[in-house]
Protein backbone atom coordinates (compact mmCIF):
# COMPACT_ATOMS: atom_id res chain seq x y z
CA UNK A 1 0.00 0.00 0.00
CA UNK A 2 3.03 2.76 0.69
CA UNK A 3 4.76 1.33 -2.06
CA UNK A 4 1.51 2.24 -3.90
CA UNK A 5 0.61 5.21 -2.77
CA UNK A 6 4.27 6.72 -2.79
CA UNK A 7 3.67 5.46 -6.93
CA UNK A 8 0.52 7.24 -7.15
CA UNK A 9 2.48 10.33 -4.92
CA UNK A 10 4.85 10.08 -7.77
CA UNK A 11 3.01 10.16 -10.64
CA UNK A 12 0.49 12.91 -9.39
CA UNK A 13 3.61 14.81 -8.93
CA UNK A 14 5.21 14.31 -12.22
CA UNK A 15 1.88 15.00 -13.86
CA UNK A 16 1.61 18.80 -11.61
CA UNK A 17 5.27 19.62 -12.88
CA UNK A 18 4.67 18.73 -16.66
CA UNK A 19 1.54 20.48 -16.40
CA UNK A 20 3.10 23.30 -15.19
CA UNK A 21 5.77 23.07 -17.66
CA UNK A 22 3.78 22.86 -20.65
CA UNK A 23 1.65 25.69 -19.00
CA UNK A 24 4.70 27.79 -18.78
CA UNK A 25 5.93 26.93 -22.07
CA UNK A 26 2.37 27.88 -23.43
CA UNK A 27 2.98 31.43 -21.29
CA UNK A 28 6.26 31.86 -22.86
CA UNK A 29 4.95 31.23 -26.26
CA UNK A 30 2.17 33.37 -26.16
CA UNK A 31 4.68 36.00 -24.52
CA UNK A 32 6.87 35.57 -27.44
CA UNK A 33 4.21 35.47 -29.97
CA UNK A 34 2.62 39.04 -28.76
CA UNK A 35 6.44 40.45 -28.71
CA UNK A 36 6.01 39.35 -32.38
CA UNK A 37 3.34 41.12 -33.02
CA UNK A 38 4.24 43.98 -31.17
CA UNK A 39 7.77 44.50 -33.36
CA UNK A 40 5.80 43.23 -36.40
CA UNK A 41 3.05 46.48 -35.74
CA UNK A 42 5.79 48.86 -35.22
CA UNK A 43 8.13 47.80 -38.24
CA UNK A 44 4.41 48.38 -39.99
CA UNK A 45 3.87 51.93 -39.02
CA UNK A 46 7.55 52.78 -39.65
CA UNK A 47 7.33 51.27 -43.03
CA UNK A 48 4.28 53.50 -43.58
CA UNK A 49 5.85 56.57 -42.05
CA UNK A 50 8.61 56.13 -44.12
CA UNK A 51 6.82 55.89 -47.59
CA UNK A 52 4.62 58.76 -46.61
CA UNK A 53 8.01 60.66 -46.09
CA UNK A 54 8.72 59.51 -49.58
CA UNK A 55 5.39 60.27 -50.94
CA UNK A 56 5.64 63.83 -49.84
CA UNK A 57 8.99 64.38 -50.42
CA UNK A 58 8.69 63.63 -53.96
CA UNK A 59 4.88 65.87 -54.20
CA UNK A 60 7.69 68.56 -53.11
CA UNK A 61 10.36 68.22 -55.81
CA UNK A 62 7.83 67.68 -58.44
CA UNK A 63 6.28 70.82 -57.47
CA UNK A 64 9.33 72.62 -57.04
CA UNK A 65 10.50 70.84 -60.56
CA UNK A 66 7.21 72.46 -62.15
CA UNK A 67 7.78 76.16 -60.37
CA UNK A 68 11.79 75.90 -61.96
CA UNK A 69 10.28 75.21 -65.02
CA UNK A 70 7.71 77.18 -65.46
CA UNK A 71 9.74 80.30 -64.39
CA UNK A 72 12.29 79.34 -66.87
CA UNK A 73 9.61 79.17 -69.51
CA UNK A 74 8.31 82.45 -68.47
CA UNK A 75 12.59 83.96 -68.85
CA UNK A 76 12.76 82.08 -72.09
CA UNK A 77 9.58 83.25 -73.26
CA UNK A 78 10.56 87.20 -72.04
CA UNK A 79 13.72 86.42 -74.21
CA UNK A 80 12.23 85.22 -77.29
CA UNK A 81 9.75 88.11 -76.95
CA UNK A 82 12.67 90.78 -76.31
CA UNK A 83 14.74 88.99 -79.02
CA UNK A 84 11.77 88.61 -81.95
CA UNK A 85 11.52 92.38 -81.13
CA UNK A 86 14.88 93.50 -81.45
CA UNK A 87 14.97 91.50 -84.56
CA UNK A 88 12.14 93.33 -86.09
CA UNK A 89 13.49 96.57 -84.96
CA UNK A 90 16.73 96.25 -86.54
CA UNK A 91 14.79 94.58 -89.79
CA UNK A 92 12.87 97.63 -89.58
CA UNK A 93 15.93 99.93 -88.99
CA UNK A 94 17.61 97.76 -92.10
CA UNK A 95 15.05 98.97 -94.41
CA UNK A 96 14.33 102.06 -93.48
CA UNK A 97 18.18 103.13 -93.57
CA UNK A 98 18.48 101.59 -97.44
CA UNK A 99 14.76 103.11 -98.30
CA UNK A 100 16.59 106.74 -97.18
CA UNK A 101 19.97 106.33 -98.95
CA UNK A 102 18.58 104.54 -101.92
CA UNK A 103 16.29 108.34 -101.80
CA UNK A 104 19.34 110.60 -100.96
CA UNK A 105 21.41 108.92 -103.46
CA UNK A 106 18.58 109.20 -106.05
CA UNK A 107 18.60 113.09 -105.05
CA UNK A 108 22.11 113.54 -105.18
CA UNK A 109 22.48 112.02 -108.44
CA UNK A 110 19.61 113.70 -109.87
CA UNK A 111 20.89 116.82 -109.29
CA UNK A 112 24.51 116.22 -110.50
CA UNK A 113 22.67 115.95 -113.38
CA UNK A 114 22.23 112.35 -114.44
CA UNK A 115 19.51 109.79 -114.37
CA UNK A 116 19.24 107.82 -110.93
CA UNK A 117 18.95 104.28 -111.05
CA UNK A 118 15.85 102.56 -110.08
CA UNK A 119 17.03 100.03 -108.33
CA UNK A 120 20.48 98.93 -106.95
CA UNK A 121 21.61 95.75 -107.93
CA UNK A 122 23.24 93.45 -104.60
CA UNK A 123 26.84 93.57 -105.03
CA UNK A 124 29.40 91.45 -103.14
CA UNK A 125 32.30 93.78 -103.82
CA UNK A 126 31.52 97.66 -103.90
CA UNK A 127 30.47 99.27 -107.13
CA UNK A 128 31.31 103.30 -107.69
CA UNK A 129 29.25 105.87 -109.38
CA UNK A 130 30.20 109.84 -109.23
CA UNK A 131 27.98 112.05 -107.10
CA UNK A 132 28.35 115.81 -106.58
CA UNK A 133 31.99 117.37 -106.34
CA UNK A 134 33.21 114.23 -107.57
CA UNK A 135 31.79 112.50 -104.21
CA UNK A 136 31.35 109.10 -104.96
CA UNK A 137 28.28 106.90 -103.84
CA UNK A 138 29.05 102.99 -103.54
CA UNK A 139 26.74 100.18 -103.31
CA UNK A 140 27.97 97.38 -100.90
CA UNK A 141 25.68 93.97 -100.64
CA UNK A 142 22.71 96.03 -101.59
CA UNK A 143 23.51 99.18 -99.27
CA UNK A 144 24.17 102.60 -100.97
CA UNK A 145 27.15 104.85 -99.44
CA UNK A 146 27.89 108.16 -99.77
CA UNK A 147 32.04 108.89 -99.48
CA UNK A 148 32.20 112.41 -98.18
CA UNK A 149 35.64 114.08 -98.84
CA UNK A 150 36.32 114.90 -95.30
CA UNK A 151 34.14 115.24 -92.16
CA UNK A 152 33.24 118.92 -92.15
CA UNK A 153 30.82 117.74 -95.26
CA UNK A 154 27.31 117.70 -94.85
CA UNK A 155 25.46 113.88 -95.06
CA UNK A 156 22.21 114.14 -96.43
CA UNK A 157 19.55 113.43 -94.23
CA UNK A 158 18.64 109.91 -93.90
CA UNK A 159 21.46 108.49 -95.71
CA UNK A 160 24.30 106.51 -94.93
CA UNK A 161 28.07 107.90 -95.06
CA UNK A 162 31.84 107.93 -94.53
CA UNK A 163 34.85 109.55 -95.18
CA UNK A 164 37.49 108.94 -98.28
CA UNK A 165 40.18 111.68 -98.24
CA UNK A 166 41.22 109.98 -100.96
CA UNK A 167 37.98 108.34 -103.18
CA UNK A 168 39.96 105.41 -103.95
CA UNK A 169 39.03 104.51 -100.45
CA UNK A 170 35.63 104.68 -100.87
CA UNK A 171 34.87 101.07 -101.19
CA UNK A 172 36.91 99.99 -97.88
CA UNK A 173 35.95 102.98 -95.93
CA UNK A 174 32.20 101.97 -96.71
CA UNK A 175 32.48 98.39 -95.84
CA UNK A 176 34.22 98.73 -92.95
CA UNK A 177 31.61 101.13 -91.38
CA UNK A 178 28.69 98.69 -92.50
CA UNK A 179 30.92 96.02 -91.00
CA UNK A 180 30.38 98.39 -87.83
CA UNK A 181 27.43 98.63 -88.13
CA UNK A 182 26.68 94.92 -88.20
CA UNK A 183 28.93 94.71 -84.91
CA UNK A 184 26.69 97.19 -83.29
CA UNK A 185 24.17 95.78 -84.17
CA UNK A 186 25.34 91.69 -83.01
CA UNK A 187 26.27 93.66 -79.90
CA UNK A 188 22.89 95.67 -79.10
CA UNK A 189 21.46 92.27 -79.58
CA UNK A 190 23.16 90.44 -77.27
CA UNK A 191 22.86 93.26 -74.83
CA UNK A 192 19.18 93.51 -75.12
CA UNK A 193 19.51 89.55 -74.68
CA UNK A 194 21.50 89.94 -71.80
CA UNK A 195 19.04 92.46 -70.07
CA UNK A 196 16.61 90.51 -70.52
CA UNK A 197 17.77 86.90 -68.92
CA UNK A 198 19.46 89.28 -66.09
CA UNK A 199 15.49 90.67 -65.48
CA UNK A 200 14.18 87.47 -65.72
CA UNK A 201 16.65 86.05 -62.92
CA UNK A 202 15.85 89.38 -61.06
CA UNK A 203 12.32 89.07 -60.92
CA UNK A 204 12.32 84.93 -59.86
CA UNK A 205 14.46 85.94 -57.03
CA UNK A 206 12.09 86.90 -53.87
CA UNK A 207 15.20 89.07 -52.71
CA UNK A 208 15.70 90.74 -55.51
CA UNK A 209 15.05 95.00 -54.03
CA UNK A 210 12.54 97.41 -56.12
CA UNK A 211 12.34 100.80 -56.59
CA UNK A 212 10.40 102.86 -58.35
CA UNK A 213 11.84 103.41 -61.54
CA UNK A 214 11.84 107.38 -62.37
CA UNK A 215 9.96 108.82 -65.26
CA UNK A 216 11.99 111.82 -66.98
CA UNK A 217 9.75 114.99 -67.49
CA UNK A 218 8.50 115.21 -71.57
CA UNK A 219 10.79 118.44 -72.09
CA UNK A 220 13.46 116.89 -70.33
CA UNK A 221 12.93 113.86 -72.67
CA UNK A 222 12.93 116.67 -75.72
CA UNK A 223 15.82 118.42 -74.08
CA UNK A 224 18.10 115.52 -74.06
CA UNK A 225 17.45 114.62 -77.68
CA UNK A 226 18.20 118.26 -79.07
CA UNK A 227 21.36 118.50 -76.92
CA UNK A 228 22.75 114.81 -77.69
CA UNK A 229 22.43 116.29 -81.32
CA UNK A 230 24.67 118.79 -81.00
CA UNK A 231 28.21 117.91 -81.48
CA UNK A 232 30.85 120.05 -82.17
CA UNK A 233 32.35 119.63 -85.75
CA UNK A 234 35.67 120.04 -87.22
CA UNK A 235 36.59 121.39 -90.04
CA UNK A 236 33.53 124.77 -89.94
CA UNK A 237 33.34 126.99 -87.14
CA UNK A 238 32.02 125.98 -84.25
CA UNK A 239 28.78 128.32 -83.66
CA UNK A 240 27.15 129.11 -80.46
CA UNK A 241 25.29 126.36 -77.91
CA UNK A 242 22.31 128.04 -75.76
CA UNK A 243 22.66 126.62 -72.64
CA UNK A 244 19.66 125.13 -70.42
CA UNK A 245 17.27 128.38 -70.03
CA UNK A 246 16.24 126.65 -66.56
CA UNK A 247 20.19 126.07 -65.39
CA UNK A 248 21.23 129.58 -66.93
CA UNK A 249 18.43 131.11 -64.37
CA UNK A 250 20.52 129.95 -61.90
CA UNK A 251 23.54 131.21 -62.33
CA UNK A 252 23.21 134.26 -60.79
CA UNK A 253 26.58 135.67 -58.92
CA UNK A 254 26.93 134.91 -55.06
CA UNK A 255 27.01 137.85 -53.03
CA UNK A 256 30.53 138.73 -52.06
CA UNK A 257 31.19 136.32 -49.12
CA UNK A 258 28.40 134.33 -48.85
CA UNK A 259 28.47 130.72 -49.71
CA UNK A 260 26.04 129.51 -52.22
CA UNK A 261 24.20 126.54 -49.99
CA UNK A 262 23.10 129.23 -47.93
CA UNK A 263 20.74 130.39 -50.34
CA UNK A 264 17.23 128.78 -51.05
CA UNK A 265 16.85 126.20 -53.61
CA UNK A 266 15.34 127.29 -56.78
CA UNK A 267 11.59 126.72 -56.50
CA UNK A 268 10.69 124.93 -59.66
CA UNK A 269 13.47 122.23 -58.63
CA UNK A 270 13.17 118.91 -57.39
CA UNK A 271 15.56 118.48 -54.57
CA UNK A 272 17.40 115.59 -53.25
CA UNK A 273 20.35 116.28 -50.46
CA UNK A 274 22.91 113.25 -49.31
CA UNK A 275 25.78 113.10 -47.20
CA UNK A 276 28.07 110.82 -49.37
CA UNK A 277 29.59 108.02 -47.76
CA UNK A 278 32.39 104.82 -48.30
CA UNK A 279 29.44 102.40 -49.24
CA UNK A 280 27.36 104.79 -51.37
CA UNK A 281 30.70 106.09 -53.57
CA UNK A 282 33.37 104.04 -55.18
CA UNK A 283 37.42 104.02 -55.18
CA UNK A 284 39.63 103.96 -57.88
CA UNK A 285 40.80 100.65 -56.45
CA UNK A 286 36.78 99.06 -56.80
CA UNK A 287 34.98 98.00 -60.13
CA UNK A 288 32.06 100.11 -61.92
CA UNK A 289 28.58 98.07 -60.23
CA UNK A 290 26.09 96.74 -62.76
CA UNK A 291 23.63 98.56 -64.26
CA UNK A 292 19.98 98.02 -62.52
CA UNK A 293 17.36 95.89 -64.37
CA UNK A 294 13.50 96.15 -64.26
CA UNK A 295 12.13 93.35 -62.17
CA UNK A 296 8.27 94.73 -63.21
CA UNK A 297 6.36 97.34 -64.94
CA UNK A 298 7.43 100.53 -63.50
CA UNK A 299 10.02 98.69 -60.93
CA UNK A 300 13.87 98.27 -60.95
CA UNK A 301 16.08 96.28 -58.94
CA UNK A 302 17.45 99.96 -57.96
CA UNK A 303 18.38 103.17 -59.52
CA UNK A 304 21.50 103.53 -61.88
CA UNK A 305 23.91 105.73 -61.06
CA UNK A 306 23.05 108.40 -63.35
CA UNK A 307 19.45 108.62 -62.17
CA UNK A 308 21.06 109.06 -58.64
CA UNK A 309 22.67 112.54 -59.25
CA UNK A 310 19.36 113.74 -61.29
CA UNK A 311 20.31 112.74 -64.94
CA UNK A 312 16.82 110.97 -65.16
CA UNK A 313 16.03 111.12 -68.86
CA UNK A 314 20.02 110.24 -69.60
CA UNK A 315 19.66 107.06 -67.48
CA UNK A 316 16.77 105.76 -68.78
CA UNK A 317 17.74 105.81 -72.12
CA UNK A 318 17.38 101.91 -73.40
CA UNK A 319 19.78 99.68 -75.63
CA UNK A 320 19.49 100.28 -78.90
CA UNK A 321 16.65 103.25 -78.77
CA UNK A 322 17.24 105.74 -82.16
CA UNK A 323 16.94 109.03 -80.81
CA UNK A 324 17.16 112.61 -82.37
CA UNK A 325 18.92 113.10 -86.19
CA UNK A 326 19.70 109.15 -86.64
CA UNK A 327 21.83 108.60 -83.39
CA UNK A 328 21.23 104.88 -81.97
CA UNK A 329 22.10 103.98 -78.07
CA UNK A 330 24.73 101.35 -78.16
CA UNK A 331 25.41 100.53 -74.54
CA UNK A 332 24.19 101.74 -71.06
CA UNK A 333 26.04 100.51 -68.23
CA UNK A 334 24.26 102.61 -65.28
CA UNK A 335 26.90 104.86 -65.29
CA UNK A 336 28.24 105.75 -69.19
CA UNK A 337 25.59 105.71 -71.97
CA UNK A 338 27.44 105.30 -75.76
CA UNK A 339 25.76 106.76 -78.77
CA UNK A 340 26.78 106.11 -82.08
CA UNK A 341 26.37 109.38 -84.31
CA UNK A 342 25.29 109.03 -87.63
CA UNK A 343 28.56 109.46 -89.26
CA UNK A 344 29.47 106.24 -88.04
CA UNK A 345 31.76 107.82 -84.54
CA UNK A 346 30.71 107.00 -81.19
CA UNK A 347 29.78 109.71 -78.08
CA UNK A 348 30.01 108.84 -74.21
CA UNK A 349 27.97 110.35 -72.03
CA UNK A 350 28.43 110.43 -68.17
CA UNK A 351 28.53 112.02 -64.67
CA UNK A 352 30.77 115.21 -64.76
CA UNK A 353 30.37 115.12 -61.39
CA UNK A 354 30.83 111.62 -59.87
CA UNK A 355 34.33 112.78 -59.21
CA UNK A 356 33.26 115.15 -56.66
CA UNK A 357 31.27 112.39 -54.92
CA UNK A 358 34.02 112.34 -51.62
CA UNK A 359 33.06 110.54 -48.33
CA UNK A 360 31.91 113.18 -45.70
CA UNK A 361 30.75 115.67 -48.35
CA UNK A 362 26.94 116.70 -48.51
CA UNK A 363 25.51 116.87 -52.28
CA UNK A 364 22.10 119.11 -52.61
CA UNK A 365 20.97 118.25 -56.13
CA UNK A 366 18.80 120.66 -57.83
CA UNK A 367 16.67 119.06 -61.11
CA UNK A 368 14.68 120.91 -63.26
CA UNK A 369 12.00 120.20 -65.81
CA UNK A 370 14.34 120.48 -68.74
CA UNK A 371 16.68 118.11 -67.33
CA UNK A 372 19.53 119.93 -66.20
CA UNK A 373 20.64 120.39 -62.57
CA UNK A 374 22.80 122.74 -60.62
CA UNK A 375 24.52 120.96 -57.57
CA UNK A 376 25.83 122.13 -54.70
CA UNK A 377 29.12 119.91 -52.88
CA UNK A 378 29.85 121.08 -49.24
CA UNK A 379 32.97 119.44 -48.14
CA UNK A 380 34.06 119.12 -44.47
CA UNK A 381 35.94 122.04 -44.23
CA UNK A 382 33.28 124.31 -45.70
CA UNK A 383 34.44 124.78 -49.19
CA UNK A 384 31.65 124.53 -51.48
CA UNK A 385 31.78 123.43 -55.41
CA UNK A 386 29.07 124.79 -57.29
CA UNK A 387 28.44 122.48 -60.87
CA UNK A 388 25.08 123.31 -63.73
CA UNK A 389 25.11 120.71 -65.92
CA UNK A 390 22.52 119.91 -69.22
CA UNK A 391 20.87 116.85 -69.36
CA UNK A 392 23.40 114.91 -71.07
CA UNK A 393 25.46 115.32 -67.78
CA UNK A 394 27.95 117.59 -69.71
CA UNK A 395 29.21 120.76 -67.48
CA UNK A 396 28.32 123.69 -68.64
CA UNK A 397 29.80 125.61 -65.44
CA UNK A 398 31.80 124.79 -62.44
CA UNK A 399 33.11 127.15 -59.55
CA UNK A 400 34.84 126.55 -56.30
CA UNK A 401 34.29 128.55 -53.30
CA UNK A 402 36.51 129.01 -50.17
CA UNK A 403 35.46 129.00 -46.79
CA UNK A 404 35.03 132.75 -47.25
CA UNK A 405 32.57 132.79 -50.27
CA UNK A 406 35.82 133.56 -52.66
CA UNK A 407 35.11 132.05 -56.08
CA UNK A 408 37.26 130.45 -58.81
CA UNK A 409 35.94 129.92 -62.45
CA UNK A 410 37.06 126.46 -63.43
CA UNK A 411 34.69 125.73 -66.24
CA UNK A 412 32.17 128.31 -68.16
CA UNK A 413 30.62 126.73 -71.07
CA UNK A 414 27.44 128.95 -70.20
CA UNK A 415 28.91 132.09 -72.14
CA UNK A 416 28.25 131.34 -76.34
CA UNK A 417 31.33 129.25 -77.71
CA UNK A 418 34.05 130.90 -79.55
CA UNK A 419 33.96 130.42 -83.15
CA UNK A 420 36.92 128.15 -84.15
CA UNK A 421 39.10 129.07 -87.13
CA UNK A 422 40.56 126.32 -88.47
CA UNK A 423 42.64 127.81 -90.81
CA UNK A 424 44.34 129.92 -88.66
CA UNK A 425 45.11 127.48 -85.72
CA UNK A 426 48.08 126.33 -85.17
CA UNK A 427 49.63 122.94 -86.66
CA UNK A 428 49.63 120.38 -84.12
CA UNK A 429 49.18 116.71 -83.97
CA UNK A 430 49.37 114.47 -81.12
CA UNK A 431 52.83 113.97 -80.15
CA UNK A 432 53.72 117.37 -81.08
CA UNK A 433 53.15 119.02 -77.48
CA UNK A 434 54.10 115.87 -75.44
CA UNK A 435 56.06 116.41 -72.03
CA UNK A 436 58.17 113.03 -71.04
CA UNK A 437 58.27 111.66 -67.25
CA UNK A 438 62.29 111.27 -67.36
CA UNK A 439 61.83 110.41 -63.37
CA UNK A 440 63.04 114.57 -62.30
CA UNK A 441 60.11 115.99 -60.87
CA UNK A 442 62.29 119.22 -61.64
CA UNK A 443 63.20 118.63 -65.13
CA UNK A 444 59.40 118.08 -65.30
CA UNK A 445 58.28 121.25 -63.99
CA UNK A 446 60.95 122.90 -66.15
CA UNK A 447 59.30 120.87 -69.78
CA UNK A 448 55.71 121.88 -68.48
CA UNK A 449 56.07 125.34 -67.89
CA UNK A 450 58.11 125.78 -71.28
CA UNK A 451 54.90 124.17 -73.14
CA UNK A 452 52.99 126.82 -71.69
CA UNK A 453 55.08 129.66 -72.40
CA UNK A 454 53.84 129.53 -75.79
CA UNK A 455 50.44 131.62 -76.42
CA UNK A 456 48.09 130.05 -79.06
CA UNK A 457 46.01 133.34 -78.99
CA UNK A 458 42.71 132.06 -78.41
CA UNK A 459 40.81 130.18 -75.70
CA UNK A 460 37.71 127.97 -76.34
CA UNK A 461 35.30 125.73 -74.31
CA UNK A 462 35.51 122.88 -72.79
CA UNK A 463 33.47 120.94 -74.93
CA UNK A 464 35.49 122.02 -78.04
CA UNK A 465 38.79 121.36 -76.37
CA UNK A 466 37.06 117.50 -75.48
CA UNK A 467 35.75 117.29 -78.70
CA UNK A 468 37.99 119.04 -81.53
CA UNK A 469 41.29 117.18 -81.95
CA UNK A 470 42.96 120.38 -83.55
CA UNK A 471 42.11 122.31 -80.79
CA UNK A 472 42.92 120.27 -77.82
CA UNK A 473 46.38 119.02 -79.22
CA UNK A 474 47.36 122.78 -78.23
CA UNK A 475 47.41 121.98 -74.76
CA UNK A 476 50.71 120.34 -73.26
CA UNK A 477 50.39 117.15 -72.38
CA UNK A 478 51.89 113.99 -70.27
CA UNK A 479 51.57 110.65 -71.31
CA UNK A 480 51.66 108.47 -68.10
CA UNK A 481 52.63 105.06 -69.97
CA UNK A 482 53.22 103.26 -66.41
CA UNK A 483 50.07 102.31 -65.22
CA UNK A 484 48.62 98.99 -66.11
CA UNK A 485 44.84 97.67 -65.88
CA UNK A 486 43.74 94.01 -65.95
CA UNK A 487 41.84 93.49 -69.06
CA UNK A 488 38.70 94.56 -69.19
CA UNK A 489 38.91 96.25 -65.94
CA UNK A 490 39.03 100.11 -64.71
CA UNK A 491 40.16 99.21 -61.25
CA UNK A 492 43.67 100.93 -60.38
CA UNK A 493 45.48 98.65 -57.99
CA UNK A 494 47.41 100.77 -55.09
CA UNK A 495 50.55 99.28 -56.14
CA UNK A 496 49.90 100.67 -59.73
CA UNK A 497 48.34 104.38 -58.09
CA UNK A 498 51.96 105.39 -56.55
CA UNK A 499 53.57 105.03 -60.26
CA UNK A 500 51.90 108.48 -60.28
CA UNK A 501 54.19 110.10 -57.69
CA UNK A 502 55.81 112.76 -59.84
CA UNK A 503 52.93 113.55 -61.91
CA UNK A 504 50.69 113.51 -58.79
CA UNK A 505 52.74 115.98 -56.65
CA UNK A 506 53.44 118.59 -59.90
CA UNK A 507 49.88 118.76 -60.47
CA UNK A 508 49.23 119.53 -56.61
CA UNK A 509 51.87 121.93 -56.65
CA UNK A 510 50.16 123.48 -59.80
CA UNK A 511 46.99 123.76 -57.94
CA UNK A 512 48.86 125.27 -55.05
CA UNK A 513 50.03 128.14 -57.00
CA UNK A 514 46.51 128.72 -58.73
CA UNK A 515 43.51 127.50 -58.06
CA UNK A 516 42.08 128.02 -61.58
CA UNK A 517 44.23 125.06 -63.46
CA UNK A 518 42.24 122.45 -65.09
CA UNK A 519 43.62 119.26 -66.58
CA UNK A 520 41.82 117.00 -69.00
CA UNK A 521 42.58 113.07 -68.19
CA UNK A 522 42.23 111.36 -71.45
CA UNK A 523 41.56 107.69 -71.92
CA UNK A 524 42.82 105.95 -74.83
CA UNK A 525 42.06 101.76 -75.44
CA UNK A 526 43.48 99.43 -78.34
CA UNK A 527 41.38 98.32 -81.08
CA UNK A 528 40.97 94.54 -79.91
CA UNK A 529 36.93 94.25 -79.15
CA UNK A 530 34.27 96.41 -80.23
CA UNK A 531 34.68 100.53 -80.53
CA UNK A 532 31.49 100.98 -78.50
CA UNK A 533 32.84 99.15 -75.30
CA UNK A 534 36.55 100.30 -75.43
CA UNK A 535 34.76 104.23 -75.78
CA UNK A 536 33.48 103.14 -71.84
CA UNK A 537 36.43 101.19 -70.77
CA UNK A 538 38.62 104.29 -71.54
CA UNK A 539 36.48 106.69 -70.22
CA UNK A 540 36.36 104.57 -67.01
CA UNK A 541 39.79 104.06 -66.73
CA UNK A 542 40.40 108.00 -66.81
CA UNK A 543 38.17 108.40 -64.08
CA UNK A 544 40.01 105.68 -61.82
CA UNK A 545 43.04 107.47 -62.78
CA UNK A 546 41.63 110.77 -61.83
CA UNK A 547 40.28 109.49 -58.75
CA UNK A 548 43.85 107.75 -57.66
CA UNK A 549 45.37 111.22 -57.79
CA UNK A 550 42.75 112.40 -55.66
CA UNK A 551 43.01 109.42 -53.14
CA UNK A 552 46.95 109.12 -53.07
CA UNK A 553 47.83 112.65 -53.72
CA UNK A 554 44.91 115.09 -52.38
CA UNK A 555 44.46 116.79 -56.31
CA UNK A 556 41.35 118.89 -55.69
CA UNK A 557 38.46 116.76 -58.15
CA UNK A 558 37.00 119.65 -59.12
CA UNK A 559 40.11 120.89 -61.51
CA UNK A 560 40.06 117.25 -63.13
CA UNK A 561 37.86 116.43 -65.99
CA UNK A 562 37.72 113.04 -67.41
CA UNK A 563 37.38 112.31 -71.01
CA UNK A 564 38.00 108.62 -72.88
CA UNK A 565 38.48 108.27 -76.51
CA UNK A 566 38.21 104.76 -77.35
CA UNK A 567 40.29 103.42 -79.96
CA UNK A 568 39.83 106.66 -81.91
CA UNK A 569 43.22 107.63 -82.03
CA UNK A 570 45.74 104.89 -82.00
CA UNK A 571 49.55 105.63 -81.32
CA UNK A 572 50.40 102.55 -83.69
CA UNK A 573 47.86 101.74 -86.40
CA UNK A 574 47.31 98.18 -85.30
CA UNK A 575 43.67 96.20 -84.97
CA UNK A 576 45.69 93.34 -82.86
CA UNK A 577 46.42 93.75 -78.96
CA UNK A 578 48.64 96.87 -78.99
CA UNK A 579 50.58 98.08 -75.43
CA UNK A 580 51.40 101.29 -76.51
CA UNK A 581 47.68 101.82 -77.46
CA UNK A 582 46.21 101.04 -73.93
CA UNK A 583 47.65 104.57 -72.10
CA UNK A 584 46.50 107.16 -70.05
CA UNK A 585 47.53 110.50 -70.91
CA UNK A 586 47.08 114.15 -68.90
CA UNK A 587 46.47 117.26 -70.29
CA UNK A 588 46.93 120.79 -69.05
CA UNK A 589 44.19 122.79 -70.72
CA UNK A 590 44.00 125.89 -68.65
CA UNK A 591 46.31 128.18 -71.31
CA UNK A 592 43.81 127.15 -74.35
CA UNK A 593 40.39 127.48 -71.62
CA UNK A 594 37.88 130.15 -71.41
CA UNK A 595 37.57 131.21 -68.04
CA UNK A 596 35.37 134.26 -67.28
CA UNK A 597 35.14 135.76 -64.21
CA UNK A 598 31.79 136.07 -62.06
Amino acid sequence: AAANKAAADKAAADKAAADKAAANQTAADQAAAAKAAKKAAHKAAADKAAADQAAADKAAADKAAADQAATNKTAADQAATNKTAADQAAADRAAADKAAVDKAAAAQTTTAGTTAPATAAPAAAATAAPADGGVKSVTVNGQKVICLPNKAAVCPEGALCTVAKDPNNCEKNATNMLAQKADDAANVAAAQKAAAAAAAAAAANPNTPTVEAPVPTDQAVSTLATALGTKAKRGTPVEATPAPAAATATATAVPKGTLPAAAPPAADATVTTETVTTTTTRTSAQEFAAAPVAVAPGKKSGLSDLEKVGLVALGALVIGAIINHNQQVVANTGDRVVVRQPDGSYQVYKDDNALLRQPGATVRTETFRDGSTRTIVTRTDGSQIVTIRDATGRVLQRVAYDRTGHPTVLIDDLQPEPRVDFARLPRANPDSNTIRDDGNLSALRDQLAAARAEDQGQTFSLRQIRNIPEVRYLAPTIDVNNITFATGSSAIEPTEARKLNRIGSLITQMIDENPGEVFLIEGHTDAVGSAASNLALSDRRAESVAKALTEYFNVPPENLVVQGYGESELKIDSVGDERANRRVAIRIITPILRQNRI
